[in-house]
């Protein structure tokens, strides 16, 4: 036959073939100029569906080939055997190996589907259970759909690869077309894509428990935002269960006591996750005064880029961070630096009060939507500004009646 003869190039199944890499096209090239198409080119009536690199070839150069007819059911068909004879390539990536597997699934599933539609059209429609009743027995079963590990024996990998690729192949088609190509990895293509889940589902999340929030605000601030009057010590004694303190107790040697005080009514509520601001004077003992009641976990950099820095005469050291203490036990992920935006440092509500931007950072870092959050030391109440901004609860305290009254102030708008 020559390359003149009527040929039918189907773009859906020209697709089901993995391409050939550049030197591998050039090498058939040259082997057919040599010894002409010695293999036939496989058609299902007019549509080819083995044999397009070679099709092109000979097309090229006008050199006859030889076809041969194979009779299959259907279309569905047809795609399943193209893929069994592409998954005995060993050139491929596990990604077209995966690929070429999973649409073997989906094939089957369309074949059970078309004779179940023949046989009863009534009960084919989308939504009939698969499973035979009992006035069904003369209906073969549906073709058996290979299970996840079967699907990972044909391509050769893993099942945790399957799965993987399962989520990269719904969630962002064009990432998986470059995993095919050998352009990414399947692992790094999945890493992408579940950060990108994860994101989505933290958007979801925050706007849902804004929404709520905002709503119960409205009816009574005081069922999201709890201020109180009164010592760290008193706030814990009181019985409340948060599910994280954020906090930035006062520098001073002074008040080194009030982190005992904020250590035992954590250690007391069994708060899950404590996050302490300290200066860098006295931190030697702040840490001996926390870790005698809570478990160290790691400290974080809380960085206050600009023209924040701290002159610490003492040490004689500018300093643009602050050292964020972590206590409880590991159970989520996160990234120990933190960042105020730059020159975000914001005293207007008190001498000693933290910017918000710092703070949202910190809390969005260690706490989810929806959760409780404490302060027992108030302050100005930058914490629970940004706490409901960031669909947190609130709960703190401050021992100044007056910094109290500003915080209600400043939430209530």
């Amino acid at each position: 036959m020559l390359p003149t003869a009527n040929m039918t190039i189907d773009p859906e199944l020209k697709a089901l073939i993995p391409p050939l890499s550049p030197d591998e096209l050039a090498q058939l090239e040259t082997n057919i100029l040599a010894d002409g198409c010695r293999e036939p080119l496989v058609c299902w009536n007019d549509i080819l569906i083995d044999g397009h690199n070679r099709f092109a070839i000979c097309s090229k150069h006008n050199i006859p080939f030889r076809t041969i007819q194979r009779v299959f059911e259907s279309k569905a068909h047809v795609r399943i055997w193209m893929r069994d004879n592409q998954l005995g390539r060993r050139n491929l990536s596990a990604a077209w190996l995966i690929d070429l597997a999973i649409g073997k699934k989906a094939d089957l599933i369309e074949i059970g589907r078309a004779k179940r539609v023949a046989t009863f059209p009534e009960k084919g429609q989308k939504g009939f259970s698969n499973v035979l009743s009992p006035g069904d027995r003369t209906l073969d079963p549906l073709p058996k759909v290979d299970t996840r590990q079967e699907i990972a024996k044909a391509a050769g990998v893993s099942t945790g690869q399957i799965g993987m690729a399962e989520q990269v192949m719904k969630k962002a088609p064009k990432l998986w077309e470059k995993a095919k190509q050998g352009e990414v990895s399947i692992k790094s293509a999945y890493a992408k894509v579940k950060k990108e889940i994860k994101a989505e589902q933290d958007k979801r999340d925050l706007a849902e428990a804004q929404n709520q929030i905002d709503a119960e605000k409205r009816k009574n601030i005081e069922s999201v935002c709890d201020l109180r009057a009164c010592s760290c010590a008193d706030l814990f004694a009181s019985g409340i269960r948060p599910d994280a303190v954020i906090t930035d107790p006062p520098y001073p040697h002074e008040f080194l006591p009030v982190f005992t005080e904020l250590a035992e009514g954590c250690k007391a509520a069994e708060v899950p996750l404590v996050a302490v601001m300290s200066g860098q004077s006295y931190l030697p003992e702040v840490i001996q005064r926390l870790s005698k009641h809570l478990r160290y976990r790691w400290t974080l950099a809380y960085m206050t880029p600009g023209g924040q820095a701290v002159q610490q005469w003492q040490a004689k050291v500018n300093t643009s961070w602050k050292p964020v203490l972590l206590f409880g036990e590991a159970l989520e992920w996160f990234g120990d630096v933190a960042t105020s935006k730059p020159n975000d440092n914001d005293k207007r509500f008190h001498t000693w009060g933290q910017s918000e931007s710092g703070i949202a950072d910190l809390v969005e870092r260690l706490t989810k939507p929806g959760q409780l959050v404490c302060d027992p030391f108030l302050g100005g109440g930058t914490t629970a500004v940004v706490c409901l901004a960031l669909g947190r609860r609130f709960v703190g305290c401050d021992i100044d009646p007056a910094h109290i009254q500003q915080t209600k102030a400043r939430v209530a708008r």
